[in-house]
Order: C-alpha cells, then sequence, then structure tokens
C-alpha cells in the first residue's frame, strides 16, 4: 500500500480495533492489515503483528491522538 505507514502495531485484534475507532472518529483514514494466520493464533511464531496503517500527511496527527 504505497503512502501509507503504520500507525500502531499489537497482537490483540481488538487493541488494533478500539484505535482504529478512535481515528474514525477523528475523521483520519485507516486500514486494519491483520497478517495472523487463525490455524496458528496461541503458537509462538504465529504472533505476527496486526497493523493499523494512515495515510502519510496524517501520521502525526494520528499519533498524537493515540
Amino acid at each position: 500500500m504505497t503512502g501509507w505507514v503504520v500507525v500502531f502495531k499489537d497482537t490483540s485484534v481488538a487493541s488494533v480495533e478500539m484505535r482504529k475507532a478512535v481515528l474514525e472518529e477523528a475523521g483520519i483514514p485507516c486500514v486494519v492489515l491483520n497478517r495472523q494466520d487463525s490455524s496458528y493464533i496461541g503458537v509462538g511464531f504465529a504472533n505476527v503483528g496486526i497493523e493499523l496503517l494512515v495515510p502519510e500527511e496524517y501520521l502525526d496527527r494520528a499519533t498524537t491522538l493515540l
């Protein structure tokens, strides 16, 4: 995704979704990129982060809000 940057990363879907709601409420476009494989949840190597991305121009504002 060209032009989008990670503003938050966690292994908890709920944690990322809560922050997404905060950004959306502030009018900041954002998307969640979930790289977890549900077949391996709980296995050490499967704790790949779930990323919250925003367009580069919103990075400072999003970081301040979070």
